[in-house]
């Protein structure tokens, strides 16, 4: 409320008080109690929203590195088992 700076607030009227306060209401300066109350509630929530997604963000990226352990595990079997065959149908009966 920095338009309030440069005014004499012990020699305003009540009218003036009121008028300041309307002012500060509508620049939004001032909010009402039930409007931060409700604000903080939906920050809260989205935090926890948020929380909760990073957890399971972090499962998710465990789980996709087992599967691609598991992957690339199979894959060199896989290869292995191709090698040894072409060896053994290359080697004289």
């Amino acid at each position: 409320m920095d338009f309030l700076s440069g005014l004499p607030i012990g020699q305003l009227s009540a009218g003036a008080l009121l008028a300041i306060v309307v002012l500060a209401i509508l620049r939004g300066k001032l909010v009402p109690r039930q409007q931060l109350l409700d604000t903080q509630a939906d920050r809260d929530k989205w935090r926890e929203a948020a929380e909760k997604s990073q957890v399971i963000q972090t499962q998710l990226g465990m789980s996709v590195e087992k599967v691609l352990t598991a992957v690339e595990l199979t894959n060199h079997a896989i290869l292995d088992i191709r090698e040894l065959a072409r060896r053994a149908s290359e080697e004289p009966q």
